[in-house]
């Protein structure tokens, strides 16, 4: 929600600050379909319809059908401050063949999609000449050197990796370790430790900190959650709980080797690969091989 409220002043401001610029001119581009994700159900709509309401478009939203009632939600709330339906329109379907045609008519001027990467190349082949803006998620990973804060850099990773159960664009998927990192038997340790300490539950009991899934895993995840490929070991066994196919506690794969599944899959989910560079230079070569990603972290006390 305040990420939400940040969202409504930026735009606003920067809507004012725009037309202030001389020797610019701004216009609307007309009709902005927004396409928000389930993992931010209030601050992601409500930053896209902010935006292209602030730039004078008028606005469809389309929510992930797993947090239609939020978008509801916050449609309401731009309603209640006096923007018009005609305006703002909230569509609420889980039919594919709808999303298709509605981001494949020609009246729409500009499709604003934060979503998987194959949703958005899905869109550009039905309408090449979409003007998508697009934020996709990726195989993001955290690089640890030799002179890096050890224990806070297993602070961040472990809430990076699980929290919200790894169901973030930005979390933290891999873990890529300077060799003596990699080989510093206390590291693994406060590694696993703190991983296994973390409580996996029901989201509504306030000590947990691994918390269900959406959905079932998806093929990738479900793989991930499973099965070792050659060169891997369990450093810690990830474990589906309370018979619930949805739960599921963190799971660190040690010894994932270059060009594995592991490496350049998005989980989407509580499984973290772990792997070795010679150094920095090795080590962000990795992170590049994966051909995509979001975010990069990087621990270290060297300037």
């Amino acid at each position: 929600v305040s990420e939400a409220v940040d969202f409504i002043e930026y735009y606003v401001r920067s809507a004012r600050a725009y037309r202030t610029l001389e020797g610019v001119e701004a216009k609307p581009l007309g009709l902005v379909v927004v396409v928000p994700p389930w993992n931010f159900p209030v601050a992601i709509p409500c930053g896209g319809i902010a935006a292209a309401l602030a730039a004078g478009n008028t606005v469809i939203v389309k929510p992930s059908p797993d947090a239609l009632l939020c978008g509801y939600l916050v449609c309401q709330c731009f309603w209640d401050a006096g923007v018009p339906k005609e305006a703002l329109q909230f569509i609420p379907t889980a039919s594919v063949a709808d999303a298709a045609r509605l981001v494949g008519d020609e009246r729409v001027q500009r499709v604003v999609l934060t979503g998987g990467t194959e949703t958005a190349f899905a869109m550009l082949k039905q309408r090449p000449d979409l003007p998508l803006l697009a934020e996709t998620g990726g195989k993001n990973a955290t690089i640890v050197t030799a002179m890096a804060d050890r224990e806070l850099a297993v602070k961040c990773v472990l809430q990076s990796a699980f929290g919200h159960s790894g169901q973030k664009c930005s979390a933290t998927s891999l873990l890529i370790l300077e060799d003596e990192v990699y080989n510093d038997p206390a590291f693994r340790t406060m590694l696993v430790d703190g991983a296994r300490s973390l409580k996996t539950g029901s989201a509504w009991d306030p000590a947990t900190r691994v918390n269900p899934l959406v959905r079932p895993p998806s093929a990738k995840l479900d793989r991930g959650l499973k099965e070792l490929e050659q060169g891997e070991e369990w450093a810690l066994r990830p474990e589906r709980l309370e018979h619930n196919d949805c739960l599921w506690s963190p799971g660190i794969k040690w010894g994932v080797q270059p060009g594995s599944f592991t490496h350049m899959t998005e989980f989407f989910g509580p499984v973290l690969g772990v792997l070795r560079a010679k150094d920095l230079d090795e080590a962000i070569d990795l992170v590049h091989q994966t051909g995509f990603g979001l975010t990069s972290g990087l621990h270290s006390l060297d300037d």
